[in-house]
């Protein structure tokens, strides 16, 4: 069966990285999915992780992610309104939930109720293909494209602190980053008002 690449990252002439994307087979339930996608392909630039939106509208947000070999996941997290749904379809993800590890594995699934502090990562040496639902996604329709689109910006630092406090204060009242790992912590948050006068507000519609 006939295989091809997509999901790659554009250098700065929107010319594709060689290296970058992943492997799709024609006439594969991973194409069939592909093609049937409501909007574009996201990716992240130096990391191998990819969304492929399947709804829009304001239900429940549902998206085909791809996990790459060795994806180490977001950093530590709880929602303070939204559910999350993981579905493995294939591959699998080792799960952390309140210090608890699980490996969801091929045809199972797990739920991330409110509150419960958790991250994921995949430990194998091939990709990962879960079906995510962010039930009462609230500003997370709006923050979780603008965040993929500054992880492309070039004339933006990730790591500096304002961008990082900025982003914290877009996810305010919904998403909270444990303290001690990546965005997170009092000192983060303090510095929102100081980021968004300095022009580093996450800015959305």
């Amino acid at each position: 069966m006939t295989a091809y690449v997509t999901g790659r990252t554009l250098d700065e002439d929107d010319d594709p990285i060689p290296g970058t994307g992943f492997e799709v087979t024609e006439d594969s339930w991973l194409e069939d999915q592909i093609r049937g996608r409501v909007g574009p392909i996201t990716s992240h630039p130096t990391r191998a992780v990819w969304g492929i939106p399947l709804t829009n509208g304001d239900g429940p947000i549902r998206t085909l992610s791809v996990f790459g070999p060795g994806y180490d996941g977001p950093p530590a997290h709880y929602h303070e309104e939204s559910v999350e749904l993981f579905a493995v379809e294939d591959g699998s993800l080792v799960m952390t939930l309140d210090d608890e590890e699980r490996t969801v594995s091929a045809g199972e699934s797990a739920t991330v109720q409110t509150g419960v502090v958790h991250s994921f990562r995949n430990e194998t040496d091939r990709r990962a293909l879960v079906t995510t639902e962010i039930r009462s996604p609230g500003r997370l329709r709006q923050v979780l494209p603008t965040l993929g689109g500054l992880a492309h910006d070039r004339s933006r630092d990730p790591d500096n602190p304002l961008q990082q406090a900025s982003i914290v204060d877009a996810l305010d009242g919904n998403t909270t980053f444990v303290q001690g790992e990546g965005l997170a912590g009092s000192v983060t948050s303090a510095l929102a008002p100081i980021a968004n006068l300095a022009g580093y507000s996450v800015c959305f519609h």
